[in-house]
């Protein structure tokens, strides 16, 4: 499917926050299922970690339901390092351990109906992977960061091929971390060292790369995510916010945080009087804010941003319309709103 020839765009609202501290613990990805989310919680340590369910009800929704929305934690995983976790259309949930150096996968209730992957460096062995999408044939491309390259494999696990190596040429890696699949089959990869996000053909070829227009330059890139319209979203961990760039490469505009409180965090905060106190003694500007996102998830016109620091999932809205190419005269050479 092409992407639209441009868009309308009457904005990005924030929506709602999801999660809470010691619920959503360290959260540094999720799935979207139909009721609710999965997400991955790192423990206070930073080392091993669970898949905590969260409903996708709003407050209203919920109404008296006296867990606010939290559904429980799966069955153990016993993972060292979970970094990625991708829900395929058979519902069943795939996870990626950066430490384990493999993935696994799960029914929707938790149960694990399979591993694979294996540590090393020789082709199909990995090496602290960091990155984890599916392309419609239902094969599995794997982020390969120390290896620094892109390995794909079938969906049970058996090397199809890959590319990549280390440098700063295009196709070349350097601790690359995140990846999505676009609606045409192109794949995108933040290249972390190199300070890019590259759109490459699944053979390998580069097409483009974005974040390294001077002004609009992406800095340590983590995790990313890419919608119909071929709108992409790039964490920028380090510097607590979120880039979206449009499918030619140009920067449209950022996200850094406008949380709300959700009704499990403010019947959380409402059992304890000296939190109540603190909080209405400081200033609440800081308590909105991304706190270093590691990664960003995108379905049905919303952004589900993980709030690594804050614990919780802030989620924002798209309001954008298409256009054909006779909607809109032709591109300028020195665009700017002020002469409309």
């Amino acid at each position: 499917m092409a992407f639209p020839h441009a868009l309308l765009r009457a904005g990005y609202p924030y929506e709602r926050v999801l999660g809470m501290r010691r619920v959503t613990t360290f959260p540094v990805d999720i799935a979207i299922g139909d009721d609710r989310i999965y997400v991955i919680g790192r423990t206070e340590l930073g080392v091993g970690g669970n898949i905590r369910m969260v409903s996708l009800k709003t407050d209203d929704e919920l109404g008296d339901d006296l867990t606010h929305g939290d559904m429980g934690t799966m069955a153990d995983t016993g993972h060292v390092w979970p970094v990625q976790l991708v829900r395929t259309d058979d519902g069943n949930l795939h996870l990626l351990d950066e430490g384990l150096h493999n993935v696994t996968r799960y029914s929707p209730e938790g149960e694990k109906l399979g591993q694979w992957g294996e540590h090393g460096t020789e082709p199909g062995q990995l090496n602290r992977p960091s990155g984890l999408a599916f392309d419609a044939e239902g094969n599995a491309w794997v982020v390969d960061t120390q290896n620094h390259r892109v390995q794909q494999f079938s969906s049970e696990g058996e090397y199809i091929g890959g590319f990549g190596e280390q440098g700063d040429g295009p196709g070349q890696f350097n601790m690359p971390w995140g990846i999505a699949i676009d609606s045409e089959g192109d794949l995108y990869v933040s290249d972390w060292r190199n300070d890019r996000v590259q759109k490459l053909t699944t053979s390998g070829e580069h097409l483009m790369d974005f974040g390294t227009r001077p002004g609009y330059e992406v800095r340590h890139p983590s995790g990313i995510a890419i919608d119909e319209h071929g709108d992409l979203y790039v964490c920028e961990r380090d510097k607590n916010r979120v880039l979206m760039y449009d499918h030619r490469g140009r920067y449209v505009e950022s996200f850094v945080g406008a949380a709300t409180l959700s009704k499990m965090g403010r019947e959380y905060i409402r059992a304890n009087q000296k939190t109540l106190r603190l909080r209405e003694m400081t200033s609440l500007e800081p308590q909105r804010v991304l706190r270093f996102p590691q990664s960003v998830r995108y379905q049905d016109g919303r952004i589900y941003i993980c709030d690594f620091g804050s614990h919780r999932i802030q989620i924002y809205k798209k309001d954008a319309e298409p256009l054909t190419e006779t909607q809109i005269m032709p591109e300028l050479r020195a665009p700017t709103l002020s002469t409309t």
